[in-house]
Formats: C-alpha cells, sequence, structure tokens
C-alpha cells in the first residue's frame, strides 16, 4: 500500500510539474507580447492589465488621449511620449490616468491647453520643461508627486492653480510648493521689477526651480533655507545679487551655474556640503570669501577646496592667472571645478591627485596644457571637452578606460599617448578632434565605443589591434582623409555608419567573421574600389554602400540573404554585381544611379532576376564563375516584344 500510495504520490507530483511549466511558459509568451500597437499608440500591458503609452506616431495637433487600447485602461504616460512634438497645440488627458512620466510633454513649445485628470497622482522629472506657449494649467486635487520643476522653461507659465485644495501641494507667493518637505518646486516667473522674495518657510530650493529665469536681477533666499539643489538657480544670466544665509548647509552641483553676473559670494559656516561645484560658468565670478571657521571648506589663493575629502571644488571663472598648480595633498579635481573657466593656460596637477572629475575642465577654452601625474586612477565623462587650444596630453598608466565625450571637440589637439593597459575607449571620445593625424592603440584594447573618432578631419591611418572584439557605430565617420585602416579578425558586425563619409579611404579588409554590414557603414567613401566580401555575410545594410563611386565591380557571396535599399545608389562606376539565389529579401532602389551600363548577374529563376525584371535593371545569368565585362552572354532585353 505504500508503494502504492508513493507512485500516486509521484504521478500527482509530476502533473503538478507540468502545469507549472506550462504556466511559466505561458508568463513567458504573456511577458514577450507585453507591448502592442494600436493605430498610432504604442502601449505596454502593466502587472495590473492596465496600460501604460510609451510611443505616439500619429500627427494630430489637438491631442485626445484614448481612456483605453485594445480593451486595457490607460493609466500611465511613459517618459518622453510627446518630447518634440511641436505642433500639439491642445492636450486632454483622460480620467483613469495617474502617471505622467519625465519629459513627455517636454518642448512641446504650440501647447497652450492642457487638461489633466483628478485621477492624476503622479509627474515626472520636467514632465511639461519647455513648453514655451504653455501660461496656464489646473493641476488636481488628488496629486500626491511631483518630480524636479515640471514646468521648467515654461517662461509663460504665470497662473497654475489647483481644482481643489490639495493636501501636499499649494501655490503662494508665486511658487509651486511642497507644504511637506517644504520645498520651493517651481518658480512661476512673478518678479517684482526684477527681484524676488523666496517664502521665510521654504526650507529646499528644489533642482531646476528658477532654471533660466532670465528676468531675476536679484533673490532674497530665506533665513532658514538649508539646501540649494542641482541647477536650482543655473542660467540666471541677470542674477546679480545673492547673499547666502548662515543656515544653508548643502549647495549642490551647478547650483547658481552660469549666473553671469554674479562677481563675488559669501560662503556662510553652516555651507558645509558641495558634492559639486556650485558655481560653474559664472563668468564673472572673482573672489569667494569664506570664514576660517567653517569646519570644512577652506579658500587656498583663491580657490575653494573641501579639506575632508581633500577635492578641488571651485576654481573662480574670473580668475586671470594663467599658471596655476593645484596644492600638493589635494585628491580629486572635483566635477566641474575648472568648467568654462577662461584661464589658466597651464594647470600643473601634484603627486597625490587619483581622480578627475566629469566635465572637469571642460570647454577651458585657453588651457594649452596640464601636467597630469601617473598617480591618476579614474577621469570622468567629458572631463577635457572643448579644450579647444589643447594641443598633447599623456594618459596616466593607471587608467584603463577612456570615458564618454573625454576630449570631444578639443580640436587642437595633435598629440595623445595612450598606456598599454587601456581596454576601452568609451563613445565620442575623440570626436571632432580636428588635428590628430595619429594616434597608436595597445595591444589589449577591447572596445571602440560610437563615434569614438568621428570627425578626425587629418587622422589618415589607425591600426586596430586583433584584441578588440567591439566598435561602436560610426565609430571612424567623417574622417576624411582616413586612407587606410584594418579590422580585427573579432569584429562580426560592420555596424551602422563606420566609415561614413570617409571620402579617401581606398581600401578595407572585411573579416571573415563578419555577419552583416550596417547601413551607411561605407556610404560616402568615394575613393574605396572594390571591396571584397566574405563568405557568411548575410545582410547588406541600407545605403551600405552608396556613393561609393570608384567601385566598378562586387561578387556577393553565397551566404547573403538580404540586400537592403539604396546598398549601392549612386555608385557611379558599378559595371556588375552578381547576386547569388540565396538573396530573398531586396529593397528599393538598390542599383539607382549606378553605371549606365550595369550588368546584374544572377540565376536564373531567383529573386534578384525578378527584381531585375520590375526594377527595369539589366541582367545576365550567372554560372558560378567570375564574370567579365568581355562575357559573351545572351543579355536579358527586358524592352523586347514577347
Amino acid at each position: 500500500m505504500n508503494v502504492r500510495k508513493n507512485r500516486t504520490f509521484g504521478k500527482k507530483a509530476a502533473c503538478l510539474l507540468l502545469c507549472l511549466a506550462l504556466c511559466l511558459l505561458q508568463a513567458g509568451i504573456a511577458s514577450a507580447a507585453e507591448t502592442r500597437t494600436v493605430w498610432s499608440w504604442q502601449f505596454e500591458i502593466q502587472d495590473d492589465n492596465t496600460a501604460k503609452i510609451i510611443a505616439y506616431r500619429g500627427a494630430d495637433t489637438e491631442l485626445i488621449i484614448p481612456n483605453e487600447l485594445d480593451g486595457f485602461p490607460v493609466t500611465a504616460i511613459g517618459d518622453g511620449v510627446f518630447q518634440l512634438k511641436q505642433k500639439i497645440t491642445s492636450v486632454v488627458i483622460p480620467d483613469g490616468v495617474e502617471t505622467i512620466g519625465s519629459k513627455a510633454f517636454s518642448s512641446c513649445d504650440g501647447i497652450g491647453k492642457i487638461k489633466l485628470p483628478g485621477t492624476l497622482k503622479s509627474i515626472g522629472n520636467r514632465a511639461f520643461s519647455n513648453c514655451k506657449g504653455l501660461k496656464e494649467i489646473v493641476l488636481p486635487e488628488r496629486l500626491e508627486t511631483l518630480g524636479e520643476n515640471p514646468f521648467a522653461l515654461c517662461d509663460n507659465l504665470t497662473d497654475v492653480s489647483f481644482s481643489n485644495p490639495n493636501q501636499i501641494f499649494e501655490v503662494r507667493d508665486g511658487a509651486l510648493i511642497n507644504k511637506e518637505e517644504a520645498r520651493l518646486v517651481a518658480f512661476l516667473h512673478q518678479t517684482d521689477n526684477g527681484s524676488y522674495e523666496i517664502p521665510g518657510d521654504i526650507r529646499i530650493v528644489g533642482s531646476s526651480a528658477f532654471v533660466e529665469c532670465k528676468e531675476l536681477t536679484a533673490v532674497k533666499l530665506p533665513d532658514e533655507l538649508e539646501v540649494v539643489e542641482e541647477s536650482a538657480f543655473n542660467r540666471c544670466t541677470n542674477l546679480e545679487e545673492l547673499i547666502l544665509p548662515q543656515s544653508l548647509r548643502r549647495a549642490e552641483n551647478r547650483a547658481f551655474a552660469n549666473c553671469e553676473k554674479l562677481t563675488g559670494v559669501a560662503i556662510p559656516d553652516a555651507l558645509t556640503d558641495m558634492p559639486g561645484n556650485p558655481f560653474m560658468g559664472c563668468i564673472q565670478l572673482a573672489f569667494i570669501s569664506l570664514s576660517s571657521t567653517n569646519p570644512r571648506l577652506e579658500m587656498k589663493d583663491g580657490v575653494l577646496f573641501d579639506n575632508e575629502e581633500k577635492r578641488l571644488i571651485c576654481y573662480p571663472c574670473a580668475a586671470i592667472s594663467k599658471e596655476y598648480e593645484v596644492p600638493e595633498g589635494t585628491e580629486i579635481v572635483g566635477v566641474s571645478s575648472f568648467e568654462n573657466c577662461k584661464y589658466p593656460v597651464h594647470i600643473t596637477l601634484p603627486s597625490t591627485v587619483k581622480t578627475i572629475g566629469d566635465f572637469a575642465f571642460s570647454n577651458c577654452y585657453s588651457l594649452e596644457e596640464i601636467d597630469v601625474p601617473d598617480s591618476v586612477e579614474q577621469i570622468g565623462i567629458w572631463a577635457f571637452e572643448s579644450c579647444i587650444n589643447l594641443k598633447r596630453f599623456t594618459v596616466p598608466s593607471k587608467i584603463t578606460e577612456l570615458n564618454m565625450s573625454l576630449f570631444n571637440r578639443d580640436n587642437q589637439l595633435v598629440e595623445v599617448v595612450l598606456p598599454d593597459g587601456l581596454t576601452v575607449i568609451g563613445d565620442n571620445v575623440f570626436t571632432d578632434c580636428k588635428s590628430l593625424t595619429n594616434i597608436n592603440l595597445p595591444d589589449g584594447l577591447t572596445t571602440i565605443g560610437v563615434a569614438a573618432f568621428s570627425g578626425c578631419d587629418w587622422l589618415e591611418e589607425i591600426k586596430i589591434p586583433s584584441s578588440v572584439n567591439s566598435v561602436g557605430t560610426r565609430a571612424f565617420s567623417g574622417c576624411i582623409n582616413l586612407k587606410s585602416v584594418n579590422l580585427p579578425g573579432e569584429i562580426t558586425i560592420i555596424p551602422d555608419g563606420l566609415f561614413e563619409y570617409c571620402e579617401q579611404l581606398t581600401a578595407v579588409t572585411i573579416p571573415d567573421q563578419v555577419k552583416a554590414i550596417g547601413s551607411n557603414a561605407f556610404s560616402g567613401c568615394r575613393a574605396l574600389e572594390n571591396p571584397y566580401i566574405p563568405a557568411g555575410v548575410k545582410t547588406i545594410g541600407e545605403k551600405a554602400f552608396k556613393d561609393c563611386e570608384k567601385i566598378t565591380k562586387v561578387t556577393l557571396p553565397k551566404t547573403v540573404k538580404t540586400i537592403r535599399k539604396q546598398a549601392f545608389l549612386n555608385c557611379k562606376s558599378l559595371i556588375y554585381i552578381v547576386v547569388p539565389s540565396s538573396v530573398q529579401n531586396m529593397g528599393d532602389m538598390i542599383f539607382n544611379d549606378c553605371a549606365d551600363d550595369l550588368v546584374v548577374w544572377v540565376e536564373k529563376g531567383s529573386k534578384a532576376e525578378a527584381y531585375c525584371d520590375d526594377n527595369v535593371y539589366d541582367y545576365r545569368y550567372w554560372d558560378g564563375s567570375e564574370p567579365t565585362t568581355e562575357t559573351e552572354e545572351t543579355k536579358t532585353d527586358i524592352w523586347a516584344e514577347p
């Protein structure tokens, strides 16, 4: 009996496991089918069987958002769904919607009216930012969450109200305020001849609360203010007067950035927390005063430091010294610490520096030389971007990754020495370094990012190490003098736009491992001659060889299945191309504007033959051998009488 019971249990368990597996399989299928499209609307099905709109491809000017899609009630509008759709003039959001995502309607200049539903609970960061036509808006009483200033850069928005009193938020004294947090969320562009006094009970000025309020010339901060968040007063370009209260304890990165008329500022003793440079880009700021009793901050030769972190916070933009030595003992050159400074011309970093922060020297347009010690272990994104007079740079030996846009637009940079241990060159690192003529990439490099060398006009040759296994889109696009380049054997895809507009590129060896040639990969390579396309390539991308004017002949391998539209458009010298029967998908205008005597060699009964018939291209039958222009074959006369 026991044995029978166990066997019965085993059968039941097996059935249960089978049911569970089927349920999991169905769940997987449901998960894969979560995104749907109905007319102009794309949406996700959420866990509660409601719809979240994630894209809109319509052209309505008076936009009425549906309350349901495919039977699923709409409860959320995702991030950036309507961003930059400037033809929209009015918006009606239906009841049922509870969430509007970050930048959902950002930069919709034409919007003059928005009707929000009473069910709305959350509005994301900058959801309606830069809607220049918006003058008034009524917020619902159920609203619970407001992200970073949803109405930033709405220059004409002066009338914000609530349909009924809200427990968390209120509009008072020309500002949208979070009562629970004593936070000023958004300034509503109401000044008294350019002056504004922040209500006395405010403890936090929120991120971007006053961003680009150019009418503001003076602001009185409340005596009990504690925090000014990131970019709170960024680009208040006419702000001349600023007195920081003694209660202020934290000023975040770019809090007062680009306030171009500020000439001086006094730091109160309570202010000890500066995670970045609050005064970045204040081009007339020459003087920062600080009490010697401040427990954490210190002025050293007119430069602001955090002694606890051994970090340089702010080099005043209006300082005029052409030489500057960062003091010994400094370990961090902080985020944006020199950004937008006209001077110095020459900077020396001490051997104690370990980190150069994001944007640290960005747009230092007079900087010609910087001595970076080998002690540096990390350099942040955009750190030397737009240093247009920087000519040479030696990357410290401990650096393994060059982060995004590190030298972007340094158009006088002629020489960069890379360390042996470098493994990654990130996106846009050398973009538009127009004077760079040569660079040695170290063995061991694995990754070259998106547009990493794009626009390096005078780069003539580059040797890519065999260790590289990833190259980003447009990595060498616009290198108009690049003549030769090798591609490592590990590359399996020629990325989109890799050599686009490399007008002097004459030859390139496509590795045997390559399976696809991306869109615009060689577009505009006017000097490129007869590329060898290896067996294994399955796809020729859209406009892959467009405007390659010196290509005369191409033989596609029998692995190619797809040739996308305009792949060989305007190859004016192309007189023959072999298209095997393996090709099953052919886009529009593949051979348009090629040589007048172009012959497409095809296999009888193939997709390519039908394509040539349909598109009026001359063709001949191919027997598998290499064709020549002298081969005497019966040329199909598509104009012949039947």
